[in-house]
C-alpha cells in the first residue's frame, strides 16, 4: 500500500516511522512545506521518499493530511486537483466538524474520512517523532452521515498494525469529547501556570506542579487554531469547570469539610 503524508511534524513523522516498520508492503511518501523538512524526514527515516510537491502523492492509495488545522483547507483544495480518482484521504486534526465541511471540495467527498489519533506529546516537531506514539491509543474516525467505510478497510488494518485502536464517532460527538478531554486540559494547565508563576517559585514545585504545567508548554499556536474551530464545545467545558471550581472555593472558604469533594474527584478520574 502506498501512503502519502502531508506534514512531517510530530504526528506525520511518527506515522511514517510506524508504517515503515511494517516492512516492504507499505511505501511511505511525504510532503513537507520546506526543503529542510524534506531532508530532515529522509534523514530520520520517516519516509521512503519526500518532496515539497503535492503532485508526488498523485498515485498514492491513501493520503493523510497531518498539517496544523489552519492549513488543512488549502491542502484539500490543492489535492483536489492533484490526486487521481479513487485515492482515499484522511486527516489527523483534533477538531472534525470543520474538516468534514472543507472536504466537500474534493471530486469524491465520500473518499475522505475524518480521523484523529488521540496521541501526542507536549512538544511538537519531527525531532519528537516516535514510531511507538500510537501504540495502545485510540484513533477516532468520524464518517459523514451514511458514509460507506468499506473502502477504508485496508487503512483500518494499517492503523491496527501500528498499535492503535480504531473507534467510530460522529464529528459532533468527537468535538465535544475532545473539548472536555483535551482542549480543556490545555486551557486549565495554561491558566494554572499563569496563576501560580507570579506568586510562587517554580523551583520549589514538585511533581504535582510539574504535572500541572506540563501541557502549558505545548504549541500555543496549535491550540489557538483548535479553540477557534471548536469554540462552542470548549466554552461549555470551561463553564462546567468554572462551576465545579466555584463550588470548591465556596466550600473551602466557609470552612466546610471537603474530603467528600476530593474523594469524589478521585472516583470521577477512574
Amino acid at each position: 500500500m502506498r501512503v502519502g503524508i502531508v506534514g512531517l511534524g510530530l504526528i506525520g513523522g511518527s506515522l511514517g516511522l510506524a508504517l515503515r516498520r511494517l516492512g516492504e508492503s507499505v511505501e511511505v511518501r511525504g510532503v513537507a512545506h520546506h526543503p529542510d523538512g524534506v531532508v530532515a524526514a529522509q534523514q530520520r527515516g520517516a519516509v521512503d521518499r519526500a518532496s515539497s510537491d503535492l503532485s508526488d502523492l498523485a498515485d498514492c492509495d491513501i493520503v493523510v493530511i497531518a498539517t496544523p488545522i489552519n492549513q488543512i483547507r488549502p491542502v484539500l483544495e490543492r489535492l483536489a486537483g492533484v490526486v487521481r480518482r479513487g485515492v482515499m484521504l484522511t486527516d489527523v486534526a483534533s477538531v472534525k466538524r470543520p474538516v468534514l465541511e472543507w472536504a466537500r471540495c474534493l471530486p469524491e467527498p465520500s473518499l475522505f474520512l475524518g480521523g484523529h489519533p488521540v496521541a501526542g506529546k507536549e512538544r511538537s516537531g519531527l525531532s519528537e517523532s516516535d514510531a511507538t506514539l500510537f501504540r495502545g491509543e485510540t484513533w477516532i474516525f468520524t464518517p459523514a452521515d451514511g458514509q460507506e467505510l468499506t473502502p477504508f478497510d485496508d487503512w483500518f488494518r494499517l492503523v491496527r498494525a501500528i498499535g492503535a485502536r480504531p473507534r467510530i464517532l460522529s464529528a459532533e460527538a468527537h468535538d465535544r469529547q475532545m473539548a472536555f478531554l483535551s482542549h480543556l486540559a490545555f486551557t486549565i494547565s495554561t491558566a494554572y501556570a499563569e496563576t501560580v508563576r507570579p506568586v510562587a517559585d517554580p523551583e520549589l514545585g514538585g511533581p504535582g506542579y510539574r504535572g500541572m504545567v506540563r501541557l502549558s508548554e505545548g504549541d500555543a499556536t496549535l491550540y489557538e487554531d483548535i479553540t477557534a474551530t471548536n469554540r462552542g464545545p470548549l466554552v461549555e467545558a470551561i463553564d462546567r469547570f468554572a462551576d465545579v471550581l466555584r463550588n470548591y472555593r465556596e466550600r473551602i472558604a466557609s470552612g466546610d469539610q471537603v474530603g467528600d469533594l476530593f474523594r469524589g474527584g478521585v472516583h470521577a478520574a477512574r
